[in-house]
């Protein structure tokens, strides 16, 4: 597992992120996709989790991290770090997974954890790789009958990630 603190120039980044993100969906009439109905507040904070996220790997990393926008036509086709990586952002909970649906882009999937509601202190937990050939028993809809099955994946299932994944680093 890999510790990272975000800044504040850091925090600025991923509000600036999130915020780009937020209104590019508004323009193009899109909102949260798999029968997200949780309301525009939830929408926000979500889409700044998931940016914070992003920053958090991209520092805990040093990867190079553009936003996961590619041009000014706001596609998801991108990935949102080179070398097909997906983050995946959650708050700490009593029980924390990774959810990957199935038909998302194949590649590995990082699961991120922020640790508290006190700080911007974040935990990079692991890693998976997706190819889209998961077992069907491993497909939930968590009880909401309303919402396409996902994969669940565990903690304990995830790649550790250490220090030596730092981009810099030979």
């Amino acid at each position: 597992m890999i510790k990272v603190k975000l800044e504040a120039n850091e925090v600025e980044l991923a509000l600036n992120i999130a915020s780009k993100r937020y209104i590019g969906n508004l323009r193009m009439g899109k909102t949260f996709s798999y029968g997200y109905t949780k309301g525009i507040k939830s929408q926000l904070t979500d889409g700044i989790l998931g940016a914070l996220g992003e920053v958090a790997y991209a520092k805990g990393t040093n990867s190079f991290y553009n936003g996961s926008y590619s041009d000014d036509k706001q596609f998801y086709s991108d990935s949102d770090f080179q070398n097909n990586i997906e983050i995946r952002t959650q708050e700490k909970k009593s029980y924390n997974f990774l959810l990957i649906r199935p038909g998302e882009k194949k590649g590995k999937y990082i699961l991120i954890i922020k640790d508290n509601n006190e700080d911007f202190n974040f935990s990079i937990m692991g890693s998976f790789i997706y190819n889209d050939d998961l077992p069907p028993e491993k497909l939930s809809n968590f009880g909401y009958q309303d919402r396409p099955a996902a994969y669940k994946i565990e903690i304990k299932e995830l790649t550790n990630m250490e220090e030596d994944v730092r981009q810099d680093k030979f």
